[in-house]
């Protein structure tokens, strides 16, 4: 590694401190000072485009990053085109730089100077000392992502197992398998949370330190990176500003070894045949399929819309009124007649602005109290404290570390690993049985944290969702409501509260909420979605589709605001705009339930029974337990005359929840089956006299 001198040393330092005290501006000018002394060194490259990242200038890290091979700059590569994919309308440009990343990383990954395991010594120690190279969980969990955003659900399932495989700790890989796990993971034959999340053995767990800090070389005497010049040179430009500047002098010819060495700035990062990348993932039949389904729906769109123009055209079909915008506000509703408790319910609020969130007090014990009345013997305490010393030198920097050998001592840190492992896998089990809509065994399962843990914003979410998917918006509710008091800030579950709050009709608490969430800038699409709901439920007309549309507008990646203003043009008739929707929907994320659901309802609106029967098959594969869909499924085959189908799925949809209409349905299916079966007997009975 090429010796670095005292200036740039000092000046990676306070860059360094800089980043860490979040003054990313200061970071910015001091490392641009550090890229101007040596803008091919990989270490100052890396900080430079560090510090842009996280000012959220990620054109410019993808812009600087592009022709560095070194692992950290591979890795801070691939998250800008991540990110800059995420912006890009067309989606053959987000293709493009996302395969960039992908391709990044799977070099990163083939590297030989990447650790080949994980040092947990280091891993201990990273509350004081900086790492320099990033892991290869990361590097896997990074990868599985874009490979997700690229529609490639093998390829992404297989680094995400890498990346537990490595370090089980990255819970947020098993959530994602989770997520994705309709389109190709059998957890009957994977890895469930009990095989993942397990006990480190003291005897076979290694806590040490790796030998390769990774650091950048270290600093030298001899050299200087910083020279000035005190005097200026004269200058043989004449001074004319009228004068025009010749061509040939200011635009001078290219040599070919200068055309030559323009190849290095090409985008591509991989070489062809590279035997050390290892094998590429196809994607699977399910997303072809998919893929299908999606371009049929396509054209079917296309071909209404060529038909909606000709009756524009021949005055055969009205146009709707040009809608003018609505200015629209969000005021505190004082004197709603919902609610008794309101008065109450808004003092909390309050009391969350002034940031005093409720919080549970636990009843303390009497030797809990004496703990802390009572003074302890001072030899007791001098022997903590040598136990305290010890466990102290897996956590603090190398150069102030001597570790300890005592078994009990690294007995206890391996102890601590393990009750993490144990709330982890907790987690990694509710959030499983969320994800495949086992409600019950999802709240059960999570019923083994203690009050801290299970009172968190994340686990009550977990919860909440559960009950959404079940259709019981009753008790989703509770689990949301909580959720919102103890952490306001915790906004990934709001759209789907204020739904839940829209169906149950509490419209001071569905106030509240969009009221509270206006103001938070953090969370616009969230804040949107509330407000739109809280419209739909107050006002009605069309201020709702106005907020669910700047919703979709600020982030059309969230397939959720899409499928509510599929849901606003299905309640007009709109058949059209609710299919664009629905397909937007669909195509944002292919496997939520939600969509298909929507674009099925659709063509059920139009009586196309076909089409609508093989979205709900589909609606259906990812919830097979969702009431409603297993009802609408039994309404589309009754129309199909497919009538012991439909009885089957209005029993399972009875069997999950009892309702009066699908009570009614299935006297109807059974009415119709009864008539068919007697005309297929008396048919039989014809054909045998002939």
């Amino acid at each position: 590694m090429k010796d670095t001198s005292i200036e740039s040393w000092t000046l990676m330092s306070l860059i360094y401190r800089d980043m860490d005290d979040g003054d990313y501006k200061n970071a910015i000018l001091l490392s641009e000072r550090l890229y101007a002394i040596d803008n091919t060194n990989q270490q100052y490259q890396f900080l430079y485009a560090s510090c842009l990242f996280h000012s959220l200038d990620y054109t410019a890290t993808y812009t600087i990053l592009k022709t560095v091979k070194s692992i950290p700059c591979l890795n801070l590569f691939a998250k800008s085109c991540l990110e800059l994919g995420n912006t890009e309308d067309s989606y053959e440009k987000q293709r493009i730089l996302w395969d960039e990343g992908v391709q990044a990383l799977r070099l990163a990954l083939s590297l030989n100077e990447l650790p080949k395991k994980i040092y947990w010594g280091d891993e201990l120690a990273s509350n004081t000392v900086r790492h320099h190279m990033p892991s290869k969980a990361s590097l896997c969990n990074l990868l599985g992502d874009l490979y997700l955003k690229l529609d490639n659900i093998r390829a992404a399932s297989m680094y995400y197992w890498d990346c537990l495989k490595s370090n089980p700790y990255k819970i947020s890989a098993y959530m994602k398998l989770c997520d994705i796990a309709p389109d190709n993971i059998d957890f009957n034959t994977a890895k469930l949370p009990k095989d993942i999340f397990t006990n480190f053995d003291p005897v076979t767990t290694d806590l040490s330190r790796s030998s390769q800090p990774f650091l950048p070389a270290t600093p030298s005497l001899d050299l200087s990176d910083i020279s000035f010049h005190n005097e200026l040179s004269s200058s043989s430009v004449k001074k004319n500003s009228w004068s025009m500047p010749e061509l040939r002098d200011e635009y001078h010819d290219t040599s070919v070894d200068q055309l030559r060495a323009l190849v290095r700035f090409s985008s591509k990062i991989i070489p062809e045949n590279n035997e050390n990348i290892g094998e590429e993932y196809e994607r699977g039949d399910i997303e072809h399929k998919k893929d299908g389904i999606i371009s049929s729906i396509k054209s079917d769109i296309k071909q209404m819309k060529v038909s909606e123009a000709y009756r524009n055209k021949h005055g055969l079909h009205k146009k709707p009124p040009v809608q003018t915008p609505q200015k629209l506000r969000i005021d505190l509703a004082l004197n709603d007649e919902n609610d008794v408790n309101y008065a109450e319910e808004k003092i909390v609020y309050e009391s969350i602005q002034l940031n005093i969130p409720p919080r549970l007090v636990q009843n303390q014990s009497a030797d809990q109290m004496d703990e802390k009345v009572c003074p302890t013997k001072k030899a007791k305490t001098t022997n903590k404290q040598k136990k305290y010393q010890a466990v102290e030198s897996y956590f603090s920097p190398p150069f102030n570390s001597q570790h300890s050998t005592s078994p009990e001592t690294d007995a206890r840190i391996i102890d601590g690993m393990n009750k993490i492992m144990k709330v982890l896998c907790i987690l990694a089990n509710g959030y499983m049985r969320q994800s495949f809509y086992d409600c019950e065994n999802a709240a059960l399962e999570l019923q083994q944290l203690d009050d801290q843990q299970y009172n968190s914003a994340r686990v009550l979410c977990i919860l909440g969702k559960a009950y959404y998917d079940a259709g019981d918006y009753t008790s989703a509710r509770v689990f949301f409501k909580q959720s919102f008091l103890i952490a306001p800030w915790f906004c990934d579950c709001v759209p789907i509260y204020s739904t839940c709050l829209w169906y149950l009709e509490k419209e001071k608490e569905l106030n509240l909420l969009a009221f509270k969430m206006k103001d938070n800038r953090s969370h616009l699409f969230e804040a949107y979605v509330a407000a739109g709901n809280w419209a739909k439920c107050v006002k009605g007309g069309n201020e709702a589709t106005q907020w669910f549309q700047k919703a979709v507008n600020l982030d059309p990646s969230r397939s959720y605001g899409h499928a509510l203003l599929g849901y606003e043009e299905w309640e007009k008739g709109n058949s059209l705009g609710a299919k664009q929707h629905f397909s937007k929907s669909m195509i944002a994320n292919k496997r939520s339930y939600i969509g298909w659901y929507g674009m099925a309802t659709a063509y059920q609106g139009m009586e196309e029974y076909t089409q609508a029967k093989t979205l709900l098959n589909e609606a259906v594969r990812l919830h097979p337990r969702h009431p409603i869909v297993l009802a609408t499924m039994a309404e589309v085959l009754c129309e199909l005359e497919c009538y012991q189908d439909a009885l089957n799925f209005i029993n399972r949809s009875l069997n999950i929840r009892v309702s009066t209409p699908n009570e009614k349905l299935k006297a109807k299916i059974q009415q119709r089956l009864e008539i068919q079966e007697a005309g297929n007997l008396y048919n039989e009975s014809s054909m045998s006299h002939y």
